[in-house]
């Protein structure tokens, strides 16, 4: 006869069975939906088995790597683990990301931007704004207009919640600098990170979100109705008008209103604080629409996925950190170094150069520069040395078949011709030369 020990030996065996057995039926036959994970996560693909791998062992380490990132009810036990350290210790499982005071969510280096602690020198900013100024006299001299945006920064706006260990005395920070060499020479600025400031706490709802890191929407609205008359005044031209036709409040956050809270891939929201959302139309009655390019960090995202620089302007080009070109006129964004600056330049009304806080040691990621270059030196002459090296770095390509192999495998994934995709590789080695 059984002892009661024995029983409880095998219910616990049992018991450990099956405990092991769940996570492989969940990878295997998806039991429970189970949400992907936000943020920077790499999704991993199956090694293939060849026998070189198998012997240098990238096979065996790139399949316990797979299987570990796949495994059933990762994903909910990496957000159990993410909400006992939010929880217990107040601690982000985020890189950069800092838990503040009453649970207010910061980037680091908006912290950094508001104490001064990434100031990048008198003499370097006052050399990127002379070059502005001579980009903005020269766009004047031919009708027109180079303006300046500075977003808010989430450190400057929610100061009083930055944790107290990470306080310090405030230094000279580059967002003052900047403004006062600018306004030494003139230049066009709209400083939203000012406004936002006076606005603090005097507005009906919330212009700047607890867990994101961009205004939210509500202050966009705000944002684009002060921009729209901005450039207004400034080339003297009736736009076409943005009505607010409805607005309603929301727990249903949308994108980016807690996007800092996203990759945080907790498994309980941190706020529950109805924030406004609205709908809006464009009234395009008799209303001019200017050319325009926005050399931007992603605070101008909101702006492009709202539709407005497709209904208010015309030829609209979004340039991300001056790398990458979105329009709506484009199914695909292009790199920016493979296009002909000059033209792109000359084709516009408007160019506008949007920025935040913690952006501006980098701003305006070169654009000052290469304007520069394209106005005041020998343009074809650069343009020449630069087509040069671009061929020479496509002949490489073709003269090596692994590498040749690679472009055309990934010319069919982008669906676009094996000659188009060795065009923008060769660009992209040229542009990270010494990277």
């Amino acid at each position: 006869m059984k002892t009661n020990s024995e029983s409880i030996t095998r219910m616990m065996f049992l018991f450990l069975i099956v405990l092991f057995l769940i996570p492989m039926a969940q990878q295997k036959l998806k039991i429970i939906e189970i949400k992907p994970l936000k943020g920077a996560v790499e999704i991993l693909e199956q090694p293939a088995l060849t026998k070189e791998k198998w012997f240098d062992e990238t096979f065996q380490t790139g399949t316990e790597t797979y299987l570990n990132q796949h495994l059933g009810f990762r994903n909910t036990l990496v957000r159990l683990h993410n909400q006992m350290l939010f929880s217990l210790f107040n601690k982000a499982n985020a890189k950069g990301v800092v838990v503040g005071k009453d649970n207010y969510l910061f980037e680091e280096n908006y912290i950094k931007a508001y104490y001064g602690m990434d100031f990048s020198g008198d003499s370097l900013i006052r050399a990127r704004v002379n070059r502005l100024k001579s980009i903005h006299d020269t766009l004047t001299s031919h009708g027109k207009s180079l303006i300046v945006c500075f977003a808010p920064g989430k450190a400057q706006f929610y100061s009083q919640y930055i944790p107290d260990y990470l306080k310090k005395k405030n230094e000279t920070t580059n967002y003052e600098t900047w403004l006062d060499e600018m306004e030494k020479v003139g230049l066009n600025i709209l400083d939203f990170n000012a406004w936002f400031l006076k606005l603090k706490g005097k507005t009906e709802y919330p212009i700047y979100p607890k867990t994101g890191i961009h205004w939210s929407h509500f202050g966009l609205d705000l944002v684009i109705d002060s921009l729209l008359k901005y450039i207004e005044v400034k080339r003297g031209i009736d736009l076409p008008d943005y009505k607010i036709t409805n607005r309603f409040l929301s727990t249903d956050y949308r994108d980016p209103d807690k996007d800092i809270e996203d990759g945080m891939n907790l498994l309980f929201p941190i706020s529950n604080v109805p924030l406004a959302y609205s709908e809006y139309k464009i009234d395009q009655t008799g209303a001019a629409k200017p050319k325009i390019m926005v050399i931007s960090d992603s605070f101008y995202w909101q702006i492009y996925n709202s539709g407005i620089n497709s209904q208010v302007f015309e030829n609209a080009e979004f340039w991300y950190y001056n790398k990458e070109i979105y329009s709506p006129d484009r199914e695909q964004a292009e790199w920016a170094s493979g296009v002909d600056l000059y033209k792109a330049i000359m084709g516009k009304d408007v160019v506008m150069l949007l920025v935040t806080d913690a952006n501006l040691p980098a701003f305006p990621w070169e654009f000052d520069v290469h304007a520069e270059n394209v106005f005041f030196a020998d343009r074809e002459k650069i343009q020449a040395e630069r087509e040069a090296r671009i061929r020479g770095y496509i002949e490489a390509i073709n003269s090596n078949p692994d590498w040749l192999k690679s472009i055309k495998d990934k010319a069919d994934a982008n669906k676009i011709p094996l000659e188009k995709q060795l065009r923008l590789d060769a660009i992209y080695m040229l542009d990270n030369e010494g990277k």
